[in-house]
This record gives C-alpha cells, structure tokens and sequence, in this order.
C-alpha cells in the first residue's frame, strides 16, 4: 500500500511533515523523420525511389511509395535536461510539434501552471519558443501539452530546471549558517558539498503538489483499490485530492535526494525560530543523503515496505536532531515559545476528509521512527546509528521493535500465484506488495481492541499481497499470505481475524470443504490457517476464492 506514492519508486522526498515519493525525470527523444527530397505543395514530405529513371519510351510502372504521416508529437528542445538557473534569470523554452492533421492549442506549463500559450494555426510541423521567467526558487518542472484538430492530447515529458535565488541566498546566510553549524555540532558530521536551501509559501508549495509530479490522478485511483480492499477506504472518495489537500496543509519543508532540492515552507519570506527548526530538521536529512545516501536501493524500490523503515530510519534521526537542538540550548526561552506555539497550526492531526490509515502511515516515519533512532542512540550513541545506517532496517517490524532489528530478524520472502490464468480475461493486478505489520496492525486496529491488534500482529515473519481488478464488473480480488514466526504466532493471529470478520462482515460463518472459514459480504472473504502460515482471500465468490486459494505454492 502506498502513501502518496506511484509506482515509480526510484527516488523519495524527505519532508518536515511527510514522505512522499518522488519521480525521476526522463527526457523524451523523439526520432525525426526525414524525407529525400523537398515537400510536396501539402507540406507533406515525399519520397523519391532510388532507382534510376528509366528512358521516355520505357514508362516507369514502379508505384511510388505512399508518404509516412507525420506522428502526433511534441519535444521539448530547449532547455536541456537538468538546467539550472537565477531567479532573476528568463529561459526560451523551444519545443517541436507536429501531427498529420494540424496541430492546435499549445500550452506551456511550469509546476502545473500555465505560463504561456500557442493556437498552434493548424500547421503539421512548427517549432515554438516561449520566454519564461520563474516567479519563485526551488525545483521547477516544464511540461508543454498539446491538442490536434482530431481532440487528442499529448504532453512533453517534464524537464527539471533548478531555479537559485541568490539574494535570498545572501540574505539568510548568517541565520541559516548558524543553525547548520550547530547541527554539525550535535551529529558530529559536516557537510561534504554545498547545500543551497530556498523557502517556498504554502501556496506555491500546493501549487507543486497539485502538479502531480509526485502522485498522479491515475496512481490516485489504483490506490483507492488496493485500500478498499483492505477496508480502509471507499472506492468513491477521491484520493489524489484529498491527498494533496492534507500535504499541501501539514507539510513544512522537503528535501529531495533526486535534485538536492531542499525546501523550508515559509509564508513570509523571512526565517523565524520554528523555520530555523525546520532546518536543522531538513539539513539533517542532507548530511545523511551526502554520507550514506537517501536513494532507495533496488530492492526497497520494489519492497515498500523496506521504504517505510527506511523513511523511518531517516525522519526518526532528523526528529532526535530537533529535540537535541532544544535540549542543548541553542533557544532563548521566547523562541521556544515561539516554536510550540506557531507548530500547534501545523501539527499534523486525524481529520475527517482522509482515511485514518493513511494519517498514520503519514505519522509513523516521525513517531515510531524517532523511538527506534532513539534505542539505538541510547545503547551506543552516533556510533550505533552510523552503523544502522551501514545495515539499515528492512521492515516495518524491525521499526516497531527495535530489539528484532538488534537480533538480525529479517522478514521472510513469501511467493505468491499469478493469478491472471485463475481469473480468465479481463483480470489487472493493480498491486503486488509487502503488506507489512505497520498496515496489518491498521487493518486489524479497524474493528479490533489496541491489546488484541498487539497479540495478534506481534510474531509476523514475512508477507506477500496482491490485488486483482476486473474493470468491466468492478470486482476486486485480493490475496495475502502471511507467515508467523510460530505456530503460537499464527493461532493468535487466526483468533483475532475471526474476531475482525465476525465484526466487519458479519457473524455466519461459512466452513468450506477446503478447510476455509468464509464470511459473506458485498464479497467473499476466506480465510486459510496450515501450520506457520495463514492466507486471506477476498473475492467476487466462493468459487473464485477456492480458486484463489487452490492456485497458491504449496
């Protein structure tokens, strides 16, 4: 299950706030296509064969090859990838359009807004320039979308420009170097190249997340899935909005290990005491991107949760770097005032729009993350979480106790099915993920007393989910497989899922002749228990469900 998140997991954002998942940005090559000779009168390129001309009195009876159409397409010409840029400065964005039937309206975008137009005269092919001037610093990212005379839309692949404000820059310097030297102090690590900071409002700030460049509308609606599955949330809310609308409220600054953006969110302009915290919380998550890397390695890309601990990891030191800064004095009594009081507005708090789950899946990194980071800073100070981060958490689990991350127990691998033959046409897998004991422990908390979801989600060895959609009929089908650490383990786990789906579905249980307990709702919810392991299926039917379960390595 991903929180604000796609599936282009190549790369995250670590923010003052939440951790969203970042996308990395790849620039479109669009082949050209040439022609021998020049155009005919329709503009159209015309080919000219090869071969010789044969003599007047011999008549050439070869066809002439019919002209490619030109494809519907849009480049972006200038500026290159990765460009950087002053405030103060302007850049001619040029991009090549073209299509068969005329090209029309042309938009050019920064961030999600537009910043200049083009009716594009219905031409076939047209190279166009924009001079653009950016309003504010920071990431910014230019899109260039375009319409043909048909209806159809097309846009340019996002180019990453990188604007400096330098007087802001000067301005800032003596605060921003305090607070940063102090922070050296505490963790004992000095930067090892410049780190460039920029403030952003928090209308520019909603102005990048509504953008999409970090959750999309599409991944939005996946998610959705994947969470009604589980209970969690209705098909019928609208996850990318709300999601943007709770970041856009509770962030209050960002760092991206992709383009070393990092971000303290300021409405002012100016850097008051709860900003300077904020820095010294984001800065800390620059020196851990300079000396042991932020980006996710290949395999937490395609584990998220090996994400989630290691977000954990990341926001729970930058969390005891803040409560360091204050403990060590580097506050008057009135700028502590100031902080609690300005950090009460945007403290991060359940509200009635989001689904719960997805609140304290934005909570954890931050409050389960600080206590592991904690444990270990205790027992063996920066030297113990210098060696974490040499053999960083892998689990959720390990997260929730940190005793399990000092004992090496690493989760188990868990395989399930393809289930796209079991199902028949028209079956998508829209997830395949590790569910994990943070969210186990969510979808248990929705029916289940706090000291029953401890009994049954403690002694969790590994899992495996996947969720099917069949979009004709809307139906879902969801399998997870767990496996526990004991027999004990899995019974307790066994008890209290019963308990779960006698309170969500229901108290008629169904026995099946597989050896299933069943619960009959909107669908079918089955539940396996063999030895260590245990396995869930939801499905449209009892029949789909034994199919499901039949289909799983034994």
């Amino acid at each position: 299950m991903r929180q604000n998140s796609g599936r282009k997991s190549q790369g995250s954002i670590i923010v003052g706030g939440v951790v969203a998942v970042a996308v990395i940005i790849f620039l479109l090559v669009v082949a050209g296509i040439f022609a021998l000779g020049s155009a005919g009168n329709d503009g159209l390129p015309t080919l000219i064969p090869t071969a010789a001309l044969a003599a007047e009195e011999t008549p050439d009876t070869t066809p002439t090859p019919t002209a490619t159409p030109l494809p519907f397409t849009v480049t972006v010409l200038n500026p290159a990838a990765d460009v950087a840029i002053d405030l103060k400065d302007s850049l001619e964005v040029v991009v090549a359009v073209s299509d068969a039937d005329g090209v029309g309206p042309v938009s050019f975008m920064s961030n999600g807004q537009v910043i200049g137009t083009n009716n594009g005269n219905g031409q076939t092919e047209a190279t166009l320039t924009q001079l653009w001037t950016p309003n504010y610093g920071g990431i910014h990212r230019l899109v260039v979308t375009v319409s043909n005379r048909k209806g159809d839309v097309i846009s340019s692949e996002p180019i990453t420009v990188k604007v400096t404000d330098r007087e802001l820059l000067a301005r800032h310097a003596p605060v921003w170097s305090t607070v940063e030297g102090n922070v050296t102090l505490i963790r004992g690590l000095a930067p090892l190249e410049p780190i460039e900071p920029t403030l952003l409002s928090r209308s520019e700030l909603r102005q990048r997340l509504q953008a999409g460049f970090y959750y999309s509308p599409e991944e939005a609606e996946r998610d959705i899935i994947v969470l009604n599955a589980f209970d969690f949330a209705p098909r019928n809310i609208d996850l990318y909005e709300l999601s943007y609308r709770y970041l856009g409220e509770n962030i209050a600054g960002f760092y991206d290990p992709a383009t070393k953006e990092f971000v303290v969110v300021s409405d002012d302009d100016e850097v008051n005491a709860l900003e300077q915290w904020i820095h010294a919380h984001e800065f800390m998550h620059a020196l851990q991107d300079q000396h042991f890397g932020l980006e996710f390695p290949a395999e937490a890309a395609q584990n998220y949760e090996g994400a989630m601990a290691l977000r954990a990891m990341a926001e729970g030191e930058a969390e005891l770097i803040q409560q360091l800064y204050i403990d060590q004095g580097f506050f008057t009594t009135a700028e502590l005032i100031d902080i609690y009081n300005l950090a009460n507005r945007y403290r991060p708090r359940e509200v009635e729009y989001m689904p719960p789950a997805l609140v304290r899946a934005f909570l954890f990194a931050y409050v389960d993350g600080l206590e592991f980071v904690q444990t270990i800073y205790q027992r063996s100070g920066w030297a113990g979480v210098n060696a974490a981060w040499a053999d960083r958490p892998t689990s959720t689990e390990q997260i929730l106790h940190p005793d399990r991350y000092l004992a090496g127990d690493d989760p188990q691998i868990v395989a399930l099915a393809p289930l796209t033959d079991t199902l028949g046409v028209g079956w998508t897998l829209i997830e395949q993920e590790v569910f994990g004991e943070f969210f186990l422990r969510e979808y248990l908390r929705q029916r289940l007393e706090e000291n029953t979801v401890n009994v049954a989600a403690t002694g969790w060895g590994g899992d495996l989910f996947a969720v099917y959609w069949h979009e004709e009929s809307d139906d879902i089908v969801m399998v997870l497989r767990q496996t526990w650490d004991t027999f004990n383990d899995s019974s307790e786990f066994a008890n209290a899922y019963a308990v779960y789906a006698d309170r969500s579905y229901g108290t008629q249980r169904l026995s099946q002749p597989d050896g299933s307990t069943c619960w009959q709702t909107v669908n079918v919810v089955c539940f396996y228990h063999t030895g260590s392991d245990t396995l869930i299926v939801r499905a449209p039917s009892l029949e789909t469900a034994a199919q499901v379960a039949a289909a799983q390595p034994q």
